[in-house]
């Protein structure tokens, strides 16, 4: 999750194009469909645990074979009954046919159209360390503890994770923050692990009668199991256990993302239909004693990125659609003459873009969907919406060569990650960098 832009920047209102009728009615449809796309809950309610709560995560979602590996030995039910016990053992797994997948184990095949749980012995959701639970391993990876095969009417078998969520956040620390942190970045290690609480409490909280709470991936925080485990980040994780960020008695909505270049942005402003937060106004991240940004170590501070006319139009056509759900895929007529910038928000990140085709045609993409449009080299969306925009044309007034001169990684909202970095590099503890992002929070431990 992550951000971009600098100092003071002050609103700048350009002229927007005349409002029609068919823009009105464009405008309103693209309202309902970001509505619609950002589905974050109006209201936090307050939640509590008696002790440390189990999270559900999702590894896979495909309709492929895998095979997983379990270290130690686990029991294996089905329909509350224990069929079987394996030790120290892989087994392969098929989709099937006619939503009826089939499990291969030792000695045993079964098609099953309910959920398998795998259950360790020993207990993996208490303290004991790695090395002497039961694991498993799965696509490279070693996870600790429960695991569960459930086929959907996809025909796909979800393969979920279930572990303690302190041991979850083990495995998620050193993949959202920095992968092997230095001793002066322990306390933003600290404020990384209670924003990642927050976020794994908030999906608990969501998923209800759901299959599981979150993904392992970027959908939602990326967790590598075992192997992504670190001291450093153990120790903020251990040292921080059950502590979250709470605004008038609830959970607050702990988004963060990895460099904002000096101010982050309101979350209304980002995500389309997403109603303002107190705690999520945008903040400046100037160090006063310096007048630098506190992330001004960010190796994506600045950034650049490039994009041939062929590779524009092929990248707008393609993605339009993504961008502004408003529009249906292939509506680009024509060649594009220009792009430029609308209007921006007062953290002088992009608020609407404009593109206009040979054709005379307009289409507009708004705030961070703006990053879904202008892909990177290896598909990634853009870096940030803080850019501005060269155009390089030849002698016939053609654009040849379009450029955006950026800064900054990610959304903008919340913690800058780099930021909190700074900040602990510079002294401040975790709960001054919370504070600082999360203006008006104050922190509680829950269980």
């Amino acid at each position: 999750m992550l951000p971009n832009e600098p100092g003071e920047a002050s609103r700048q209102c350009l002229d927007r194009p005349k409002l029609t009728v068919s823009n009105l009615l464009l405008s309103i449809i693209t309202f309902f469909c970001f509505t619609i796309i950002c589905v974050f809950p109006l209201k936090a309610r307050p939640l509590s645990f008696i002790s440390e709560p189990t999270i559900r995560v999702c590894l896979s979602d495909n309709n492929k074979d895998f095979v997983i590996k379990v270290n130690g030995t686990y029991k294996v039910i089905y329909d509350s009954i224990i069929i079987t016990r394996i030790s120290n053992t892989s087994f392969k797994c098929s989709p099937g046919k006619n939503l009826r997948p089939i499990l291969y184990l030792p000695y045993q095949k079964i098609e099953f159209t309910s959920p398998i749980k795998f259950v360790p012995v020993t207990d993996s959701l208490s303290n004991a360390p790695p090395d002497v639970q039961e694991n498993f391993n799965f696509d490279g990876q070693t996870y600790p503890g429960e695991f569960e095969l459930i086929p959907t009417r996809e025909n796909i078998v979800l393969i979920i994770n279930m572990v303690g969520l302190e041991t979850y956040l083990r495995g998620v620390v050193p993949n959202e923050l920095v992968n092997n942190p230095t001793d002066d970045e322990l306390q933003a290690c600290m404020a990384q692990a209670v924003a990642a609480r927050n976020y794994a409490i908030y999906k608990i909280a969501e998923a209800d009668s759901q299959q599981f709470d979150v993904y392992s991936d970027t959908r939602d925080q990326v967790y590598s199991g075992i192997e992504g485990y670190r001291p450093l980040a153990d120790s903020a994780v251990k040292m921080t256990a059950g502590i979250i960020v709470e605004y008038n008695g609830a959970p607050a909505r702990c988004f963060f993302h990895s460099t904002c270049g000096g101010q982050t942005e309101r979350v209304q402003n980002v995500w389309q239909g997403q109603p303002a937060l107190p705690y999520l106004q945008g903040i400046s991240d100037i160090d006063s004693t310096t007048g630098a940004p506190f992330c001004v170590d960010s190796p994506r501070f600045y950034w650049t990125q490039s994009f041939s006319s062929d590779i524009l139009d092929n990248l707008i056509t393609k993605y339009l659609a993504i961008a502004n759900p408003g529009y249906t895929t292939r509506t680009l007529v024509g060649r594009i003459t220009n792009i430029s910038i609308i209007d921006r928000f007062s953290s002088f990140r992009v608020d609407s873009l404009q593109i206009t085709t040979l054709d005379g045609k307009k289409y507009f993409v708004r705030s961070d969907r703006i990053r879904y449009l202008f892909r990177q080299p290896d598909g990634g969306i853009l870096r940030s919406t803080l850019f501005r925009i060269e155009i390089k044309r030849n002698k016939y007034g053609d654009i040849q060569e379009l450029t955006l001169r950026g800064q900054g990684n990610g959304h903008g909202v919340g913690m800058c990650q780099w930021g909190a970095i700074g900040m602990s590099r510079k002294g401040y503890d975790y709960k001054e960098i919370l504070s600082h992002y999360y203006p008006g929070t104050t922190i509680k431990k829950i269980y």
